[in-house]
């Protein structure tokens, strides 16, 4: 079912994609007085790349009887090596332009809410606007490499707004003056094991305090704080807050899973396998940071946490390689930060017990070779 859902998608955006053309072409050169520019915010939805919601810029000028969607989230899952290309950085995303009653109907049918945030402009920076962006949909500029943070659907909104304002939106606000990593794992709340799975793959530089606006929903914070541009905010389809009960999709389901591991840790043939799984881990790490080009994914400390030295010092029973082992271990430690350390705080207990009673305990440690 989920498959033909897709496949459904992909030929909407297909359709899409055809009659964008049409619109563009059947635009005016100039906006009248009328016309007003939003920034519109959409929810989360149930597909994993919808968990962070999504940001769009609406132009309705009503004398003209124009009123459409500017959308820089637009990509192709046909791509060859899709997967590969999104985790390389290889992945184009492009510009695309529909009728706001289009856009509507597809948030609104998939019950995800919309927010419409009118922005106080005046005729020369609307003007400016809607030359750049039909500048960029009618140029190379319209395709982009998507980056996780410092180029997505809501950075692109910015930089056009930007360009135009006398001064920069701005970023020090009191829901933004977070790390990069905080401010993500905000919106995976009950999403345990997504929220995991980001942790393991984003490194150091995640860690460090937020200068921009690069999630939906802290653009809509940013023009909420800044009385200046904001002019007027409306829900246009509200979507009543439930409470989602976490259910299996939990820390506290991974803390079962790490207990129930933890109990062969004195079989040897068991911590084989522990370590070896770690190390592979470990390498798997190291080589997305070689192959990658996305800087979020640079620096990983789990690295060294979950270094393949422990299962050659398993193998070999050196001392030396125990203790380098050890030290790089808990050296990456003092650079994850608190927000990384709690996301994995059940891994990071599991490997620190495996490292203790494999390597530590007296017999263990006379058994040992220099």
């Amino acid at each position: 079912m989920k498959q033909f859902q897709n496949l459904f998608k992909q030929q909407i955006v297909l359709w899409v994609c055809c009659f964008s053309f049409l619109i563009t072409n059947a635009q005016p050169q100039t906006l009248s007085e009328s016309a007003e520019i939003s920034v519109l915010t959409c929810g989360t939805g149930e597909e994993l790349y919808t968990l962070f919601g999504h940001t769009a810029l609406r132009i309705n000028d009503p004398e003209q009887q124009l009123d459409v969607v500017y959308n820089w989230g637009m990509f192709d899952f046909r791509t060859p090596n899709f997967y590969s290309k999104f985790i390389k950085g290889d992945l184009l995303y492009y510009l695309d332009v529909d009728r706001f009653d289009n856009f509507l109907y597809s948030y609104t049918s998939e019950n995800r809410e919309i927010i419409e945030q009118k922005l106080n402009l005046s005729k020369i920076q609307k003007e400016k606007i809607w030359e750049e962006i039909n500048r960029q949909l009618k140029s190379d500029e319209r395709y982009y490499y998507y980056e996780f943070i410092r180029n997505n659907c809501t950075t692109k909104i910015v930089d056009v707004l930007n360009k135009v304002l006398d001064e920069p939106l701005k970023t020090d606000f009191p829901s933004n003056n977070h790390s990069y990593r905080y401010i993500l794992n905000e919106g995976l709340s009950n999403h345990y094991f997504e929220k995991l799975g980001i942790n393991l793959l984003f490194g150091y530089k995640t860690n460090k305090q937020s200068d921009l606006m690069f999630l939906p929903v802290k653009f809509k914070d940013g023009i909420s704080f800044d009385k200046d541009i904001l002019k007027s905010e409306t829900k246009l389809n509200h979507v009543p807050k439930s409470v989602q009960k976490k259910g299996l999709n939990s820390i506290y389901t991974l803390w079962i899973i790490v207990a129930i591991i933890a109990l062969g840790c004195l079989n040897r043939k068991i911590q084989l396998i522990y370590f070896a799984i770690t190390a592979l881990f470990g390498l798997f790490l190291l080589a997305v940071n070689l192959y990658s080009n996305h800087l979020e994914l640079q620096l990983n400390v789990l690295i060294l946490f979950f270094n393949p030295l422990f299962i050659v010092a398993l193998l070999t029973k050196s001392k030396k390689i125990v203790y380098l082992a050890i030290v790089l271990s808990v050296l990456s430690l003092l650079f994850m930060g608190f927000e990384l350390l709690k996301i994995l705080s059940p891994l990071i207990v599991l490997h620190i017990f495996y490292v203790i009673v494999s390597f530590l305990l007296p017999k263990r440690v006379i058994n040992l070779q220099a």
